[in-house]
């Protein structure tokens, strides 16, 4: 397995990781069985690896290598793309839209071994459905968590400019780190983005989309 892209409906980018030819972890001599007790270590997992897969996988100073293509069984939670208003635009005013994403851990096999890998989002990217896109190192947050009010500006904000119905696209960044059972995490070379929930909206001017939802809450309102 290299360390290219992860062909399970995850886009991964990842750095190279230099694999050597070579055998696996050699036993005993004289034909005798070694007896191992207490929990393996992270090169006992690797040397089991090495000599399943006949080859040896090494990083820098010849530390043990896992891959994205490794920790493919770990899907990381993506979470909810979020907008407010909910579900509908004022064309020329802020919508704001955010990500509940969160770092989490995932319990499962690696190598044949029970592991954990804990994925880290880094960078969120919004397509708008009307030809403007966005990368952000944050995720947003809601008007009020920032104390702000309806309509302002935020660093996850958009503006529509026409009245119609968009589709907005949201995919989240992670980077991945992975522990066999021990106190430390070990990092992963490169990152895995991941599409989240798709939001239909339409835009509409002011008094069309606010005296129309008031009005359709209220049919005897101002204006209706």
């Amino acid at each position: 397995m290299g360390s290219g892209s992860v062909d399970l409906g995850l886009e991964t980018s990842s750095g190279g990781g230099g694999r050597g030819t070579g055998g696996g972890r050699s036993g005993g001599g004289g034909g005798g069985t070694v007896e191992v007790t207490g929990p393996p270590t992270v090169e006992d997992y690797l040397a089991e690896r090495n000599r399943r897969e006949e080859f040896t996988v090494t990083g820098p100073a010849g530390t043990p290598v896992v891959t994205l293509a490794d920790i493919a069984s770990f899907r990381p939670t993506v979470g909810a793309d979020r907008m407010e208003p909910n579900g509908w635009m004022v064309v020329g005013l802020h919508t704001n839209f955010y990500s509940d994403a969160t770092r989490h851990d995932v319990a499962g096999t690696l190598l044949g071994y029970p592991a954990s890998v804990r994925f880290t989002p880094r960078a969120w990217h919004w397509t708008f459905g009307d030809g403007q896109t966005l990368s952000s190192a944050r995720p947003g947050a809601s008007w009020a968590a920032q104390q702000l009010a309806e309509f302002d500006p935020t660093s996850t904000s958009h503006v529509y400019t026409a009245a119609g119905t968009y589709t907005i696209d949201l995919s989240v960044e992670f980077s991945a780190e992975y522990r066999f059972g021990g106190p430390d995490w070990v990092p992963i070379a490169g990152t895995v983005t991941v599409p989240a929930n798709r939001i239909v909206a339409t835009a509409g001017d002011a008094k069309t989309v606010l005296v129309g939802r008031d009005c359709a809450a209220n049919p005897r309102g101002a204006g209706c």
